[in-house]
């Protein structure tokens, strides 16, 4: 796992362990997205999606906690997701229809990344990663991304 990405990892961990600790605000505040779609796509989702796309030939307990963790990582960014990004056209995108069914298939395809790893079958994470990830994800693209 690269550096940039053990440290998000650590710094999403360390902010739900401290949010009890916070003070109270304002709900809105507590759940308005702070990233734009473009900084969650290029700073979690295409490092992890990347990391899924590339895993092959996987020997050792390391490299499938590689997936593993980039399976996880898709899906909390999925989560992301759900609210759109930090601005008010972001947040109106993702209450479409089929923003939520490309986000929705993209978790669930993250899903089936983890059940892969936990059976260590290099064929079904490949099926995972090809048949059910790259869809939404390209459809998505086509849909929502900026030329």
């Amino acid at each position: 796992m690269n550096r940039t990405v053990k440290t998000l990892l650590q710094l999403g961990l360390a902010s739900v362990l401290l949010v009890p600790a916070l003070p109270a605000i304002s709900q809105d505040k507590a759940t308005a997205p702070l990233l734009s779609v473009k900084q969650i796509m290029n700073a979690i989702i295409t490092p992890m999606t990347s990391t899924i796309w590339g895993a092959y030939q996987l020997q050792t307990d390391a490299e499938w906690q590689a997936v593993e963790n980039a399976a996880l990582t898709v899906m909390a960014a999925g989560n992301l997701l759900m609210a759109g990004g930090a601005s008010a056209d972001e947040q109106a995108q993702a209450r479409e229809a089929d923003w939520q069914t490309y986000n929705a298939q993209m978790i669930a395809a993250a899903r089936q990344v983890l059940a892969a790893v936990a059976s260590k079958d290099e064929d079904a994470l490949s099926a995972a990663g090809n048949d059910a990830l790259y869809p939404p994800c390209e459809s998505c693209h086509q849909q929502y991304q900026s030329h």
